[in-house]
């Protein structure tokens, strides 16, 4: 900066010299293990009076070959005055004997 200068003028000079080296070495090692235990109880006291009107059906669908698929979908309504399951499924495979 000279002796004269206006107060808002300045001259700056400023040499920057930057080297950086790096090395990232990353080694990971994982090893998960899981072991679950669940223990389910269920019970069940249905006790009903209903006689006549029944309707039973069981479903046994099968498809043997390779790259298998079994899709079942149900669905169950019981109302006062009615009960109804209805199912839908699939069981399809690549190759069929």
């Amino acid at each position: 900066m000279s002796g004269n200068h206006d107060g808002n003028e300045f001259e700056f000079e400023k040499e920057v010299d930057i080297d950086v080296k790096a090395e990232l070495e990353i080694d990971v090692d994982v090893d998960v293990d899981i072991d679950k235990d669940i223990d389910v109880k269920v019970e069940t006291k249905v006790e009903t009076d209903i006689e006549d009107n029944t309707a039973q059906f069981n479903i046994d669908v099968e498809a043997i070959g390779e790259n298998t698929f079994v899709e079942l979908d149900v669905f169950v309504l019981t109302t006062d005055q009615m009960s109804m399951i209805t199912a839908t499924g699939l069981s399809v495979s690549d190759d069929g004997y």
